[in-house]
């Protein structure tokens, strides 16, 4: 397998996982919809296009590291993987699911950026 052969395959998982993280923000921009509309905002105030970009870009990551996990290293030539439904249809499910996964492990382990305002800065000894 040529290393074009490889990119081509990640590029493939990759947008297939995408198109996965897509269905799933479906759901989430209607939401975020209800949620304006309950609220009395407008949709605009409610949407985050860095979040989408974000969660997009994770649905490929999902999805091309879903295609990686099929086998396709023991085939060679320039068709190294045979596509089927239900390999396509697997790496979808997969930059769904594995979109959700990260960004829920995200969200719990890894710090928001805001000071933690429970703990008191450190004081520094007196000089002298």
């Amino acid at each position: 397998m040529s290393a074009l052969d490889l990119i081509y395959l990640l590029l493939a998982g990759g947008m297939l996982g995408m198109l996965g993280q897509v269905v799933r923000m479906c759901a989430g921009l209607k939401k975020a919809n209800d949620s304006a509309s309950a609220s009395g905002q407008s949709f605009a105030d409610m949407f985050d296009g860095g979040k989408l970009a974000i969660s997009l870009v994770i649905g490929f990551a999902a999805g091309a590291l879903a295609l990686l996990g099929t086998g396709w290293t023991n085939i060679s030539g320039p068709a190294a993987i045979k596509l089927d439904n239900s390999t396509i249809s697997a790496i979808i499910a997969a930059g769904y699911a594995g979109t959700d996964f990260i960004e829920a492990f995200m969200k719990k382990n890894v710090p928001d950026g805001s000071v933690n305002k429970a703990a008191p800065a450190a004081r520094q000894p007196p000089m002298g």
